[in-house]
């Protein structure tokens, strides 16, 4: 079986983890390069680290799975995934226990459906499940944030019609009013791009903390015999 190679990022971070125990970077990009976990847990013994800590700090990272590119809108995030496989697929009980878990990260009650092979939470626009994989049992969670779609959508229309009403009342000689349109769609727009600006970013950094503590409680409950 071919061993699991960590890349830069994710050595830095494995090593950051054995050390502090503390994270360096939540939304690190899969990497099929790098080194084996022996050649870490060497590189980490010869600067004082002890192999045991390497590697559980290594199986940490791994249990967090592997995020997704975010979904952009106008360069903003607006879509969270992240896919972690599992040691074998849950029982009845175990996917109670899950979903409580769940339940208590988001906030939400939620639906729970199962079809055939697969489980399903969802809220919204916010679905996690367990499915089967080539590998045996994954665990899939995603998200999108559509408000913040339809209010870049908002502030994009907004910026047009600024550009469009202004042209047409500067061109029928009234450049004062062209400039009180200017101003007050164009405010408009920049409120609304302003607005998903500060908040899409912390929205999505949240949902990665979330789904990252799931998929590591996941793997955590699945391991057990």
């Amino acid at each position: 079986m071919t061993k699991r190679r960590y890349g830069d990022e994710e050595a830095r971070e494995i090593f950051s983890l054995a050390t502090t125990g503390e994270t360096r970077d939540r939304s690190l990009p899969a990497d099929s390069g790098g080194m084996t976990l022996d050649e870490l847990q060497r590189i980490g013994q010869e600067a004082g680290i002890e192999p045991a800590r390497v590697a559980e700090a290594a199986a940490t990272l791994d249990a967090r799975g592997k995020s997704a590119p975010l979904r952009r809108s106008f360069g903003l995030p607006v879509g969270v995934s992240r896919v972690v496989d599992l040691p074998r697929a849950p029982t009845d009980r175990e996917w109670e226990q899950l979903i409580s878990e769940f339940r208590t990260t988001f906030g939400t009650q939620g639906h729970a459906t199962t079809s055939g092979g697969m489980r399903q939470w969802s809220q919204g626009n916010l679905h996690i499940s367990v499915e089967p994989n080539e590998r045996g049992e994954q665990l899939r969670l995603s998200t999108l944030k559509e408000d913040g779609i339809a209010l870049n959508g908002l502030g994009s229309v907004l910026a047009g019609m600024s550009a469009l009403f202004g042209a047409v009342v500067a061109a029928a000689g009234k450049p004062e009013k062209a400039l009180v349109i200017l101003a007050m769609f164009g405010g408009m727009s920049l409120f609304a791009f302003g607005a998903n600006l500060v908040r899409l970013p912390r929205w999505a950094r949240q949902r990665e903390r979330q789904m990252e503590a799931i998929a590591e409680h996941a793997v955590k409950l699945l391991s057990k015999p």
